[in-house]
Parts: C-alpha cells; structure tokens; sequence
C-alpha cells in the first residue's frame, strides 16, 4: 500500500512538471520537424532540402555554456550529403538554405560548427567526414573564416555517417573567450575567438540552433537535445544480500535534470537525484530502472540495468578416488555453486593455514609428501558473498623401492631375472617385467632365452599392497653372439701360400691345424699340397661358439683349367662354361667363337662364364673355340686355347 501511495504521488509531480514546461521554445523552418519531446529532423532522405530548428530565447555570450546533443548524419555513406551546422546568430529563427551551405552558408554575423559529410573542391574539403569552426556562413577552408579544423569528425575513424546516434558538445568559456566541440566525448576542434566584440558587434544576445542542408545527395541528418539517465555503483561496492547497494547518478542532459524517477526492481521506487543506500529484501536478480524529466518537459527513455544481489555460494570439491602416493599430484575438482551469483576466487587451506592458495579459476593440483593431509576449499563470488568452508583429508602412501639381479651370457643360453623388493614394508602385489626384445613377466624371478646376441634394455617396476607403483628401472643386458666365417670357398696351386679370412668373433680355432701358419688366429697362412677343408670355430670369451667351414681345391699350376663340354640346359648343372684359374693374378681376357669365327663371348672375369645365348637367343649344339689369356703369380703371361662341344 505503500509503494502505490509513492507511486501515485511521484506520477502527480511527473504530470505537474510536464504542464509547468509545455511551452515549445523551438522554431523548426523548411523541412524540419520534431520527432518528439527532444528530438528533430532537419532533412529526410531527398533531394535539396534545407531546415533549421531554433531555440525561441536568446542566451547571453557574457555567460558561459556547455550543451550536450546527440546527432545522427544518416546512414548513407558514399552518396549522403550534406551535414548539419551548430549556429548562433542574432539575425532570425527562419534562416537556412540546401546544398553544400548547410542552412549556414552566407548567414552574418554567426558563428558555425559544420559537421561536414560531403566533399566540396570549391570550399577545399578534405575527402573525409569533417568538422570545423567558421565565422559568418563562410564554410571555405582557406579563408580567414576558418578558424579551426577541417579535422575527421570522429577519432580514428572518416565515416560518421553510419547510421549512429553519436553525442555532441559544444563548450563556450565566456571567461577565456574559448568555444569548443566534442563528439564521442573526445575534442575535435577549439578556436579562441571574442565572439561578443569580434563577431556579433558587441551585441551579447543570439540564437542558437541547427541546420542543415541536402543538394543533389542526402541523408535524414537528426539531432536530440541530450536527455540521456544513467547510473553507476562505486568500483568497491558489493552487492552481496543484504549489504546496503549505492547507486549514483550520472545522468546527462541538455539542461537541468528536475525529476530522477527510480525503481529498483522489488517494488521500491524513489525520486531523488542520490537515494539512500538501497537493501533488497532478498538474495535475486532485480532490474533497476531510471528516467529523468528534463527543464524542457521531456521525459527520457528509461535506463535499465540488472542488479546480481548475491546469495551465499555453498563450496565443495573431489578429487579422484584409490590411492595417493608421495611424489604424485593430486587434481582436485571444484564443484562449488552459488543460486545468485558467480564465482570468482578459490581460496584453497592446506594443513590449517600450513599453504594458502587463491586462484582466479576453479582448477587446482598439489602434490603432497607422505602422510595425512587436510585441505579446506572456501569459495567468494564477485558480488562479495564469501562461502563456509569445506574440509577433506587425503594420506600419501609410499611407494615401492626396487632393483633387479641378472647375469650377462651368450644367445639361446636362459638367463635367469631376479626382482628384488628393497623396502620390505611394502608388500609387492604384482611385477611388471620388460625384458627388451617384446617378452614380458610377471614373476618375482623369471627364465628367458634371447634368440640373437646384442644389448638389450631391461625394464622393471612393481604394484604395492598399497595401491602404489614404484618408479620403473631399467639395465642394459649383454648377449654375446658370434657368427664365424672362414671365407669363400677357393682354388690354389700346390704348395703356394693362402692367407685365410675368419671373422665372426673374439677368439678362433681352426682345424685341422695341418698346412696352417697357426691355428689360434683369424688370418693363418695355409700351405697344402691337397684339397682340405678347414673348420672355424669363432667364440667369446664366454664361448658363445659358432662354425663355419672353407673348401681349398688344390691344383697343378699355375694353370688355366677349362673343361671340354658344355650343357646350357637349364637343370643348374654345367648350365655356364667356366675356367678355372689357379695360380693365376690376372685373367686379360676370356672369348668365345663359334664355327664361322663370330665372336660370342668375351669376359676379364673368370667366375662369370658363358650362358651360351647371344644377345638373348641360345646357340645351337656344336663345337665352339676359346682363347685365354692371363699371368700367374710368378709374372708369366699364359696363352691357352682350346675347342668344347656345346650340347642342348
């Protein structure tokens, strides 16, 4: 009942101060007209108009003034045209005029703003949206007129005209002689200047108003005498139920402010320009609303705002389940939450003040050493509400210690793998064996047999009773292998030296050790005067033996053996004529011809032989001719030839 009582006697003062202002002061001419209360149209969107919008009483320059509008120059950009002009003048409230004057162009003795949206080369406009100071209707940028600017209209940017509402001031210090414009609260131009004795011939009293102008482009160029309510809570004040909330007023208009129409969303209401702090009945989200009455009659729009009174958040938080062991980072999960607000700071207590950590986000992790520990979370949120806080406890469990025993050896020898648990605490409830190569285990001890030699790395770790796992170890096991070879299998003349070629190991043994330099090395000199064959066993230290075996064919020379007969038949025996040299150091050439004396093979090589085609195609069954030519060791050259019967 209250409330309505306030509400019906704040309407009878808003009804009251709308009849006590509801003489119009302003005079609209040409194609101006009021939109409402405080706003007008100086041009719509066509061609050559012109308006103007004056107000009915004259001011006193000897007084300083500071008006505040907001303009709107259209939304056409490339063809809008052509601006509006802040004028005062003591001539008439019906002046103005179209095109590129603006309504301004010409009118004496006054004092102009342009604000400038088309480029005219006659006047030296910049290319973009522009703004100046000029004396008596004289808008040419290069005469004594131009007494600031041209400038761009708005901060860092050319357009202005962009369809938005944009607020413009206009400031006359009376005492320094300083008139000045600002638009977007930023200052465009400044010109000092005596308008009273300079301009108006020491005659104080003038008009003030708008116009504007469209020629051959346009736009729907508008301004509002400033009506504009707003309100602002200090930087510190929280809004947490139930702490008293401020709210100040930062409303701006024109003129005087009469009337402050408040309503503070839960059926309060109050009309003063500061009411008194203001404590809501409950935690909730409320819509705060504000109007102001102007001296003019004008009632604004309404300014709104929602207001967040915060309600107490509740903390709380997880964290993963098993067990934690020392050296590991617990994540700890906030599941904190608040009805009316939002949370912003997480105060994190570990062992009663031991550590305390405020974050800006929920997420947090720690690691911990071992033993039980307690951590307590209290959450605040932005509107001042700060929470109980919440207390949960983990343990940091040990974790195991181990160490591993195993025994170099050789290839497909077992090796036998030991796990050794060196804190005996800790019982071990499982093993986890890597053994290098892909085998793995399970086992305290375990048996594996490596099928090549080489280093392998061993990996271990284990599982606790507890629920913890050691760090993993790893060795490098060495696996000896040998893979002898005594060379290829060869021919030698009788009693002429051949140095053998083993390898595959660290230590060797050849046998039988007759015709041999010595036995126990890798590269023995063998003198034979028979076929032999030779074992290497090639070994390790550790033994890790293995064999291989050589083929000495031993002939009379040095010679060149070739045999008589040739069957290229494809059943891998005798399918290439091949000689056999012994003794011999260089072989200059091998040929072959058949009966007509064509030439069909010829090599340096003794081990290639012939396959009997040319080029491809087999040769028929006959007899063929060879030729050789080659030096024994002894430095004798060797001509040999011969025929063979080359059958199919």
């Amino acid at each position: 009942m209250r409330s309505c009582l306030l509400y019906l006697l704040l309407w009878l003062s808003f009804s009251n101060a709308l009849m006590a202002q509801s003489a119009n002061p302003y005079h609209t001419n040409g194609a101006a007209y009021s939109e409402n209360c405080n706003c007008y149209t100086l041009t719509n969107e066509q061609n050559t108009q012109s308006g103007s919008v004056w107000n009915k009483n004259k001011i006193d320059l000897n007084q300083s003034f500071d008006y505040k509008f907001n303009i709107n120059l259209g939304s056409r950009d490339a063809d809008g045209a052509d601006g509006i002009v802040f004028v005062l003048q003591n001539i008439s409230v019906s002046i103005g005029s179209t095109g590129e004057g603006m309504g301004f162009g010409g009118v004496t003795p006054s004092i102009g703003i342009p604000i400038d949206t088309w480029q005219n080369g006659n006047q030296s406009d910049p290319a973009y949206d522009h703004i100046s100071i000029n004396r008596d209707g004289d808008i040419n940028h290069t005469t004594s007129n131009n007494l600031a600017g041209p400038v761009s209209v708005l901060s860092g940017n050319n357009n202005i005209e962009d369809g938005q509402w944009h607020t413009f001031r206009v400031i006359w210090n009376a005492t320094t002689k300083t008139l000045s414009a600002q638009v977007d609260g930023v200052e465009r131009v400044q010109a000092t200047i005596d308008l009273v004795s300079q301009v108006f011939n020491n005659d104080p009293l003038v008009f003030w108003g708008f116009t504007a102008g469209t020629g051959g482009s346009y736009n729907r160029q508008r301004f509002c005498t400033s009506l504009n309510p707003g309100f602002a809570m200090a930087p510190d004040q929280l809004t947490c139920f139930p702490t008293p909330i401020q709210f100040n007023d930062n409303s701006a208009s024109f003129g005087t402010i009469v009337k402050w129409y408040w309503d503070f969303g839960d059926g309060t209401i109050d009309s003063v320009k500061t009411p008194d702090p203001h404590v809501y009945p409950a935690p909730g989200n409320y819509q705060v609303k504000l109007n102001i009455l102007g001296n003019n009659g004008c009632l604004s729009d309404t300014f709104k705002t929602n207001i967040i009174v915060g309600s107490k958040p509740v903390a709380r938080f997880g964290f993963p389940p098993g067990s934690f062991c020392d050296g590991n980072t617990v994540i700890f999960t906030d599941t904190s939450g608040v009805q009316y607000g939002s949370i912003n700071s997480w105060e994190w207590n570990i062992n009663n003040g031991q550590s305390v950590i405020t974050n800006t986000s929920p997420a947090f992790q720690q690691a911990f050493p071992l033993g039980p520990h307690t951590i307590s979370l209290q959450v605040k949120t932005k509107e001042g509400c700060v929470s109980d806080p919440v207390t949960q406890s983990v343990i940091m469990s040990p974790s195991p210690v181990v160490d591993m025993d195993f025994s170099d050896t050789c290839f497909r020898v077992p090796v036998t793998f030991t796990a050794n648990n060196l804190d005996p605490a800790i019982s071990i409830q499982r093993w986890y064996w890597d053994l290098g190569d892909g085998a793995r285990g399970s086992s305290t001890s375990l048996q594996h047999t490596y099928s090549k030699g080489g280093a392998y790395t061993v990996k271990l770790y284990a599982l606790g009773d507890n629920g913890c796992y050691s760090d993993t170890i790893s060795r490098l096991i060495n696996i000896y292998a040998t893979n002898a070879f005594a060379g290829n299998d060869t021919v030698v003349t009788d009693n002429h030296p051949l140095p053998l070629q083993g390898s595959g190991g660290l230590l060797y043994t050849w046998s039988p050790a007759d015709g041999l330099s010595n036995p126990s090395i890798a590269n023995p000199i063998a003198l034979i005067k028979k076929s032999t064959a030779y074992v290497l066993t090639a070994y390790t230290p550790m033994g890790c033996a293995s064999t291989d075996t050589i083929h000495i064919k031993v002939f009379k020379g040095p010679a060149i053996y070739i045999p008589n007969v040739f069957s290229p038949n494809g059943d891998r025996r005798n399918d290439r004529f091949r000689m056999t040299a012994v003794g011999m150091t260089d072989i200059y050439f091998f040929r072959i011809f058949n009966r007509y004396g064509q030439l069909v093979y010829h090599s340096t090589n003794p081990k290639e032989g012939w396959d009997g085609t040319i080029k491809g195609q087999p040769q028929p069954t006959g007899t063929y001719v060879w030729v050789v030519r080659g030096k024994d060791f002894t430095g004798r050259i060797h001509d040999q030839k011969g025929t063979f019967m080359l059958i199919r």
